[in-house]
Formats: structure tokens, C-alpha cells, sequence
């Protein structure tokens, strides 16, 4: 956290712009670590040394861009690039059954539902480009995925900062730790789920 405060010290209002676009590179770059750095501004935003709008408004703009970003990149070259490998085109066919299945309604909220899994927000972006989801039913999904993403993390440190009265670096640890128990019953839910799932194909295939 000392890095945080440095860095909130030395580049002040600015700073939300570079969180933005952290946030931004998260969708292409899973692994780049934009989530602390968003609980942690809305553990600041409790303390007073951010105004929470601000952050929500900046975290919010990040993760539009980078969803948009991610989406067109993959719909417009990414099916090339990964066509060139049988895995790529099992999995673009997989994709495209499980969307038939589910059907264009279900398959927007399964979108909006699967950004709570780690790595989430990447996977629905994916998804997303690889069924060519029509851009009205797109603009809603990036707009609602982008808000809800940007709620529940910045919510997490300023939830935690005003109910708890910790110190913003104790109010990050505790979101963080919240955020990944949340994340990690979705991810075992959604799994049951799909298992779920497979397993009553698997039976009608076999009653045929």
C-alpha cells in the first residue's frame, strides 16, 4: 500500500486517469493487477482522500474502453488468429452451441453473470465477439458489464472503510480478501452449473 500512497501523493487528480487506463489494460491483459488498485481508491474514497464519484466515474470509463477494445479487436481480427489452430475453432464452435442453446436473451445475462468469475470480464468479452452479439443487445451488455464491474470494486473498499473504520490500507486488504471468497463461490457455482448441465446432455443423448 505504500506504493499506492506514493503514488496518489506524487500524482494527485491524475492519478485516477492512470487507474483508468490500468483498468483499461485489464481486459486485453488479464493478469495486469487493476482490481487492488480500484478497491484500494474506493477504500481512499472513504478516508477522503478521493471523492468517490470520481473514482467510480474514471473506473467506470476504463473498463468500458478496455471492454470495447477487446471486444472489436477479437471480432474483427482475433477469429483469424485464432482459427489458425484446432483448438481455437473447438472452442469458437463450443461457444456458438452453448449461445444457440441458451438463446440471444439468456445468453446476455450469462454474460453479465460470468464478469463475477475471475476472469470473468475478459471470458464475456470473448464470448461476446466470438458469437458476434449484435451490437443492440452489445451497447447494453458493455454499458451494465462496465457499471456493475466498477460498483462492486470500488463499492468493496468503500463499503469496507466506512462500516469498519480500518486504516485504507487494512479496508483494501479486507475488500481484496472479500472480493476473491465472492469471486471463488461463483466460479464453484457456475462450475456445478455447467456440470450441471453436461450431465443431463449427456443422459438425453443417451435416452436417444
Amino acid at each position: 500500500m505504500e506504493m499506492f500512497e506514493e503514488l496518489l501523493a506524487e500524482w494527485g487528480f491524475w492519478f485516477l486517469p492512470l487507474q483508468a487506463l490500468a483498468v483499461a489494460l485489464t481486459a486485453p491483459v488479464p493478469p495486469f493487477p487493476s482490481e487492488p488498485v480500484v478497491i484500494a481508491s474506493g477504500a481512499y474514497a472513504a478516508d477522503g482522500r478521493l471523492s468517490f464519484w470520481a473514482v467510480l466515474g474514471f473506473t467506470t470509463a476504463g473498463c468500458l474502453l478496455g471492454d470495447l477494445m477487446l471486444h472489436l479487436m477479437v471480432r474483427f481480427q482475433g477469429l483469424r488468429l485464432i482459427y489458425r489452430w484446432r483448438w481455437g475453432r473447438r472452442l469458437h464452435r463450443g461457444i456458438l452451441r452453448a449461445s444457440i442453446r441458451a438463446g440471444t436473451a439468456s445468453t446476455v445475462v450469462g454474460l453479465l453473470l460470468l464478469r463475477w468469475v475471475p476472469g470473468g470480464r475478459s471470458a464475456s468479452m470473448l464470448t461476446s465477439a466470438m458469437i458476434r452479439l449484435s451490437w443492440p443487445r452489445m451497447i447494453p451488455l458493455l454499458v451494465l458489464g462496465a457499471l456493475i464491474w466498477s460498483l462492486w470494486l470500488v463499492g468493496l473498499g468503500y463499503i469496507t472503510g466506512t462500516t469498519t473504520g480500518l486504516p485504507p490500507w487494512a479496508s483494501t486488504l479486507f475488500g481484496i480478501g472479500v472480493g476473491t471468497l465472492v469471486g471463488s463461490l461463483i466460479a464453484l457455482a457456475w462450475t456445478r452449473r455447467r456440470r450441471g448441465g453436461t450431465q443431463v446432455e449427456m443422459e438425453a443423448s443417451s435416452a436417444d
